[in-house]
Parts: C-alpha cells; structure tokens; sequence
C-alpha cells in the first residue's frame, strides 16, 4: 500500500506541467480524473474524492492541516458519487451491472458502500438490493438527507410488496430502521433539517394520477390531487428557508413558461404560490442543496458556462469573493464545511480542464489543491467557443466550435451529442478537446431536440430524428463549416455516442454525399427494436417508452412500425456508401449490445466498409480509462485513414 500513497502524493502536491506544443497523448484525455467526486469534510479539516494511483483505483482522505492522507482500494467499484456522514462515515456511491431475470436485459444496480475513517478504512454495504427486509431495488443510493446528531442515512427503500418506504440506516452497523411508510404508487420523498420525512409523492400510471402529501401528525394529509396526468410531472427538490416545498414541472401552463424553473408549494393548500426562479433563455439545470440542512440554497443554470443563483445572502456573498478572486475561470462552490468556513472550489475554462481551490474564510485564502488532469496543461489545449449558425428555415443554432492549429479549411469532425434531451456545455470535453489535438475542426451542434432551451425547443425535436430538424440541424452545421472555409468538403466525418451515434448513422444513410465517413459509439440503429426493449423492460403500457414513441415518432400513442422503420439506419444499409466505425460496449445497460452487432451484420451483407469494435465489460457511459483509450484510439486510427492529412 506504501507505492500508492508516495503515487497520489506525487500527483497532489506536485506542479502542473509545463505547457508545450508535444502531441498529448491518447491516455491523458482518456484518464481517469485525479480529484473525482471531491467534497469537503463537515468539519472542514478534511477532503475526499477518488483517483486512480499505479493503475489502481482508489479512494482518498486527505487532511488539509498535515497533508496527511488515507485511502482505501475501490478498484472493482464503479463509482458515482461521495457524501459524508458525519466527520467519521463516507458514502461512496456505487453501481454494477447485473442481470435481472424480472426484465429484458441487464440493469444497472446503485448502492452505498459506508467507510469508516479509522486506520483501516474499514468498509461495508450499507444496504443489499436483496434481503430478508426489503424487496427489489436497482437503486439503494438515493440519499434523501443525513440526520443531524446519530449521522444515520435516510434513503427510499422498496420492501417485499413493493412498498415505497423511508429508512434510516447506521452506517457504522448497517441497522435499518422505517422512518416513513409509503405506498406501492409512492415514487419521491422531502425530509426536513432533522431528516424527518414532511412531503411525498404519490403517482399512479394506471389511475394517471399524481397525489402530494405533508405529514399530519403520524399521518399523511393530501394538499395536491391531480388527475388525467399521463407521466409524473412534479419533481420536489426540498424545503425552502421558510418552510415552502420548491418543485419543478415538466407540466405547461397557460401562464406558465416553456422554460424548466423554480416554483413553490403550499404545504397547507398544495397550491402554486410563486416563480422562485426563471431564465428568460435558458432551463434551470440543478437545484443546489445544503447536505446538512437538507434546504434549498440556490439554483444553476447553463449559459456557456454553470451560472448561479444563491437565494442564501451569505453563498451569495461568498460566491462574489470567489468570483472576483478567480476571475475569468468560471468558478462553482462544490461543497462546504457545515459551519461555512470553509469551502472546495473547481474551475473549468475553455482551454483548462477542472482544477480545485480550498477558500479559507478565516484566513482569508484560496489556494489551489490539485487539477483534474495532471497531464494535460491549460497551454495545450484549444478553446471550445460557443458560437451559431442559421438553420436553412432561419432558427438560430448554438453550437461549440474546436478549432485546431494552423489556417483552414481543416479536415471536420461533426459531433452531436446523445440523449436526444441533453445538450453540450462549456469547458473541458475530452473528446472535442482530443479530436482537435489531432487537427480536426469539432462543432457540437445543440440542435433542436436538445435540453436546456426551454421545452418548446426539446419539443421542437419530437417526431424529427433522422429525417427532421434534428438531423436537419446537424446538416446545416456542416454546411456552416464548409461555408465559413472552417471544413474542407471532402474531409468530413460525422461522430456520435448514443443518440448522437443514432445521428452519425441517419447522416450516413441520408446524406451520404456529405460526408467522407461516420462513428457511432453505442448507436441506436433500429428504433422499433429499441421501443421493443424499452417495453419489455418496463411493460407495454409505462409511460418511459411511451415518451420514446412520442419522441421519435411525435405520438405517444403511435405505434407505426413501418415509420419506425423508414427512420432506422439498419434499413437503409443499401444506401451507405462510406466507411462506417461501430463500437458498443458489451454491458451497455441503456442502448444495448445488439443495436451494433446487428448493424454490423447487415452492413456486411451488403458489401459496406465497415468495421466493428466490442468493447469487453463496457458500459454506455466508457466509465474507464480502459474503454476511453481504446475508443479514442481507434476513432484517431479511423479518422486518420479517411479524412486525415
């Protein structure tokens, strides 16, 4: 264990390389992160986070006084997330793929293991997905809130019958204790400052009906029963400082902007009181909670970079000094010390990958503690710059533009994003950032379809893949490229994972001329096969693949299967006329294995160029720095061949 610690304190307190005009390697875009999941301990002395040290994955506490640090060997665990438990429990959130005999396909399970910080960081399960006490659960790592005093975990637990319950668990023992009784329909919970459960949502599919409730007493009293509701529409984020419950809504209202905000609740009337926030352009994106009060604080939303707004007056005085102390690198508060005088701080930048900064209130101070990637300096990269372009019916598009080295026209990479409700950001991005290191323009298109814009615009995307504006979109972004000289029109590949792979497929066999080759990375190629394992994994009826049908076909209710298939790559095969790249991770618990392999069969049937990459053990989020390697490796040998100098 000894070569472990002398590895990370190496990596910590060590400089930033010095920046140069060498080639980056493959293995520092594709690393791990050397600060991942930082946050700051309760007691503000102490730092958590994971890193990968001699190839072996780890978790770390390090004591800021001392530099002292222990650590503990995480290896086999996919890790999420950390949360404290107090100054002597960390939560780390895990996942793992498993087959589940109750649905098609393998699912992903999340789960706590509890560390205690002693000499040995002993370690345990907090709660097993299978056990005398509770039933089937795929996710036992939604932590509702810590409760002050015992540092017990609250968490939603289903039980043998299906029962939506609150538990509170020790993590020093693993002793579960219900603290709230649900029903079967129950489907989110609010606790209190004291982790006491005060509001719960009830929503019934079969009944289309969605109930909130306070607690009474040892009871639970309705405030809000609405009916005719065909998917759950409120999403409860926690109590306000003045007691009202803050929620957003995928429901729109006639006086109620397309725009995803902030809202608050009556707990006496369950009635809508107030916009809390609302962007004139942009969603909210994340509610900012207080882990120790279990209070909303404050709201994110995405410009180009995370902006913030703190509805707590001393985050929000804190968030001005940070701001102007580290001005120009796009600062965010990732955590804090219970009594606030401390905080962990990361900033990100167009050119500069994540580095961390500890803001000493007392001193005062903001020193920097370590960057994300030590390998990659901010001297070497190039700057992702939000840019827009007109579509050919004249809606403005925003997009990220990489450019390499040197004067164009470049050889282009086009690079849609999954989802199809997300949407590119601002900051480092390994892949754009990779891509443009090997001298091809990147433009990441936040096409219509996209999250983030309001629901008009995500909307504007159902019933539009492949042959719609949203690939429309995309194609116009090429056009843009090769019109601003940006993009040699030859020298053209479309890339993509997800759905973006979805759309590097429907750009090769739509509009074949336009491009010089296309790689999807965990692609769906055929839509009626994908609503098929949605349904068999959910039931025929869940309104999960009811949204799917409404997102590609613009119907919830349509069940054309031929317009399904009009709108699948893996129809079409016969008019791919370039060379095709397919890679798909074998444990791909999202678009599963079979979309790739059965692509490639039918590529090869027709005589396509096409090659065909498995990754063994791979997920459909390339978790590791073993899947990111390999797919970065073969899309810089693939791309080199067709479109490089």
């Amino acid at each position: 264990m000894r070569h472990f610690v002398l590895a990370i304190a190496v990596a910590l307190f060590c400089s930033p390389p010095s920046s140069g005009q060498e080639l980056i390697p493959v293995e520092a875009f594709a690393h791990e992160p050397g600060l991942q999941h930082a946050v700051l301990s309760p007691g503000g002395s102490k730092i958590a986070f994971t890193t990968v040290a001699d190839g072996v994955n780890v978790l770390v506490v390090r004591d800021l006084s001392d530099g002292s640090i222990q650590i503990a060997n995480v290896t086999d665990l996919r890790t999420e997330g950390l949360r404290w438990a107090g100054d002597n429990f960390l939560l780390l959130i895990t996942s793992k793929v498993a087959d589940n005999t109750e649905v098609r396909g393998s699912i992903d399970f999340r789960g706590i293991i509890a560390f205690v910080l002693d000499e040995d960081m002993r370690s345990h399960q907090l709660l097993h997905r299978r056990s005398s006490h509770i039933g089937f659960n795929s996710d036992l790592a939604d932590i509702i809130g810590i409760e002050p005093g015992t540092n017990r975990v609250i968490l939603p637990v289903r039980d043998a019958d299906g029962t939506h319950d609150l538990v509170s668990v020790d993590p020093a023992s693993g002793r579960m204790s219900i603290v709230g009784r649900g029903n079967i329909r129950t489907r989110d919970w609010i606790a209190d400052h004291t982790g006491r459960a005060v509001v719960r949502l009830d929503y019934s599919q079969r009944r289309d009906r969605e109930v909130i409730r306070v607690r009474d007493g040892d009871g639970w009293q309705t405030i809000s029963d609405e009916r005719d509701i065909d998917r759950p529409s409120f999403t409860m984020h926690g109590l306000l400082p003045d007691g009202r419950l803050a929620v957003s809504t995928t429901a729109i209202y006639e006086d109620q902007d397309s725009r995803a905000s902030l809202y608050t609740i009556s707990l006496e009337t369950g009635d809508f009181e107030d916009v809390v926030f609302s962007h004139d352009r942009y969603d909210l994106s994340r509610v900012i909670m207080d882990p120790y009060s279990n209070q909303v604080l404050g709201v994110a939303w995405q410009e180009n970079m995370e902006r913030y707004e703190w509805f707590d007056e001393e985050m929000n005085r804190h968030q001005g000094i940070i701001d102007a102390t580290l001005s120009g690198q796009n600062p965010r508060i990732q955590s804090w010390s219970q009594n606030r005088d401390k905080y962990l701080i990361v900033t990100e930048r167009e050119n500069t990958p994540p580095v961390y900064y500890i803001y000493d209130t007392q001193t005062p101070s903001i020193g920097s503690i370590g960057a994300a990637y030590q390998a990659i300096s901010s001297g070497q990269l190039r700057p992702r710059n939000l840019t827009a372009y007109t579509a050919s019916d004249g809606t403005r598009i925003e997009a990220y533009l990489t450019l390499p080295e040197g004067e164009g026209p470049f050889p282009s990479v086009l690079l849609p994003h999954g989802g199809p409700t997300s949407r590119d950001t601002g900051g480092y991005d390994y892949f754009a950032h990779f891509l443009a290191s090997r001298g091809y323009a990147v433009l990441q298109p936040n096409f219509r379809g996209s999250s983030g814009y309001g629901h008009d615009w995500k909307e504007a995307g159902y019933g539009q893949w492949g042959r719609g504006v949203m690939q429309t979109d995309v194609t116009d972004g090429t056009t843009y490229l090769i019109n601003e000289g940006i993009a040699a029109p030859d020298r053209i590949c479309i890339v993509g994972a997800s759905y973006g792979g979805y759309s590097a497929l429907a750009g090769a066999a739509f509009t074949p001329d336009l491009y010089a080759c296309s790689a999807a990375i965990a692609p769906v190629a055929d839509l009626d096969e994908m609503v098929d394992y949605s349904r068999d994994r959910f039931g025929p009826w869940h309104w999960f693949v009811e949204s799917w049908r409404e997102r590609m076909t613009g119907d919830r209710d349509n069940r054309d299967v031929a317009l399904l298939d009009d709108l699948s790559p893996i129809t079409h095969v016969e008019d791919i006329s370039i060379p095709i790249l397919l890679i798909h991770g074998e444990e791909d618990t999202v678009v599963p294995v079979a979309q790739s392999r059965q692509m490639n069969r039918a590529l090869r049937r027709v005589g396509a160029d096409v090659e065909y990459v498995e990754l063994e053990d791979g997920d459909h989020w390339l978790t590791s720095a073993e899947m990111r390697t390999t797919v970065l490796t073969e899309l810089e040998q693939f791309l080199d061949e067709h479109i490089g100098d």
